[in-house]
């Protein structure tokens, strides 16, 4: 592999764990404000209208990047009973029909994505209930963070053919 690709993947994966560890911390904030709601609820009988839908939109956010980042560490779930007994020839044919069906999941998701967030922004949805809460940043952050998936995924099976 050339230097210059090689330094292209490595700029990729820094974004994707720089980004993914950021947003890792979100989760302290679900922690947070579950506690705040719990004890809202039960101790001062006092429940919240905002903590179910905002930990739901920090939840996905969290959702989002932490796909990223196991792809970035090749930590997704394999089968490996059978994948580890494969020929060399197997495995590679194993690895492009993966990247096959990844491309066509994740091509489909920032289609998708993307015209469900501008549709979304151009209306500025907001969810509907006692707490409305604006829907558009999580919809334009899903094509985004699929765009890096993306980016990812094709350093991933561009590192393991070249091994």
């Amino acid at each position: 592999m050339s230097n210059g690709l090689n330094s292209l993947f490595n700029v990729i994966e820094a974004i994707s764990e720089k980004t993914s560890k950021i947003v890792s911390l979100l989760i302290f904030v679900v922690m947070v404000t579950t506690t705040v709601e719990v004890v809202g609820r039960y101790v001062f009988n006092h429940p919240t209208a905002w903590v179910w839908p905002i930990n739901r939109q920090i939840f996905g956010v969290f959702i989002l990047f932490a796909g990223i980042y196991a792809m970035s560490k090749e930590d997704h779930i394999k089968v490996e009973i059978f994948y580890d007994h494969f020929s060399p020839k197997m495995k590679r044919i194993a690895r492009w029909i993966a990247m096959v069906s990844f491309l066509s999941f994740i091509v489909a998701l920032i289609l998708q994505g993307s015209r469900m967030g501008w549709n979304s922004l151009i209306v500025r949805e907001k969810l509907t209930g006692a707490f409305p809460i604006p829907l558009y940043p999580l919809k334009l952050l899903i094509p985004i963070a699929a765009f890096l998936f993306l980016l990812e995924g094709i350093v991933v099976f561009l590192r393991e053919n070249n091994k």
